[in-house]
């Protein structure tokens, strides 16, 4: 009998080798669990700006184009559901998306102002500010805009765009505004928290670079930048990295409360996978041998 179990014993141990060299892990570990990933819309110039409107299933987002020798901007629609994607006309340099919740509208921006999506005839309408670059749009209960490059926050106030008074001394790269109220916004120096309830000014970070601000559905911060995403770690007054990815440009969240986010080429969604516990351990390991090589190549 024991010497049947020393034969049997190596036989398994290949079969479960064997196994896990068959697997593929190709996806992603966000907070420390594994999804696999499913890529969206692929052959992007660096997609920014990710908005899905979930009640058509449509995403929005802007990416570079080339255009002879210089390098410009437009906006795309894709519906997730069809696999189609198409172009919006007539934001010339259109770089900026925003969604409205309160109104369940979609706007854009670029070189020449904000424009409005119809979604009848699936197009874009001149909405204010003929003339202005713009760099960002936020809306919740109030509408704000960066302009660029003198990255000024403006806000719809009686009827016209404003500065911002707060922030009339300081350079704004990305803005937004919590459904509890709270407000972040980042520059090419830090990134900021002012709360509700004290309303002063906070600084998580000053490393990252950030290229999106978005919440979930539970009223957590999420933060996209250069090397991957990260959450605001409440009540620390600091962030964590949930993800590490080389070259993410945006992020948002389906219906489902999935990620959604893109690098310089692709679009992706993230979806609960089966392979969860296998794909956490192997990718793990093989993170933890090469750290470990580099420290031992280190100290050599």
């Amino acid at each position: 009998m024991l010497l049947f179990l020393l034969l049997f014993l190596p036989i398994v141990a290949m079969k479960h080798v064997a196994k896990k060299d068959d697997i593929s892990c190709n996806g992603l570990i966000f907070d420390h669990v594994y999804f696999d990933r499913e890529v969206l819309v692929e052959n992007l110039g660096r997609p920014y700006n990710l908005v899905l409107h979930k009640f058509s299933g449509t995403l929005f987002f802007s990416h570079t184009i080339q255009k002879g020798t210089e390098v410009d901007f437009e906006i795309m629609s894709c519906n997730l559901n069809k696999k189609t994607c198409k172009e919006i006309e007539g934001v010339a340099g259109g770089y900026a998306v925003a969604y409205d919740p309160g109104n369940d509208d979609i706007y854009f921006g670029g070189h020449d102002g904000i424009y409005k999506y119809n979604f009848l005839t699936k197009s874009a309408e001149f909405f204010a500010e003929d003339g202005k670059s713009i760099w960002e749009l936020f809306v919740r209960k109030n509408f704000y805009y960066i302009e660029y490059p003198a990255q000024k926050l403006y806000v719809y106030v009686d009827d016209r765009f404003v500065q911002v008074e707060e922030a009339i001394k300081i350079e704004v790269d990305h803005f937004f505004v919590t459904k509890q109220s709270d407000v972040y916004f980042s520059n090419r120096t830090a990134l900021y928290k002012v709360e509700k309830s004290s309303k002063s000014t906070i600084v998580l970070d000053d490393d990252i670079a950030v290229r999106q601000i978005v919440q979930d559905s539970y009223g957590d911060i999420y933060f996209c930048g250069s090397t991957g995403i990260y959450v605001e770690d409440k009540p620390y007054h600091r962030i964590k990295k949930v993800a590490q990815i080389d070259n993410a440009f945006g992020m948002t969240f389906d219906e489902h409360d999935n990620v959604i986010y893109s690098d310089k080429n692709a679009i992706y969604r993230l979806l609960p996978s089966k392979k969860n516990l296998i794909c956490y351990e192997m990718i793990t390991s093989q993170s933890e041998k090469e750290e470990k090589g580099f420290k031992e190549y280190l100290i050599s």
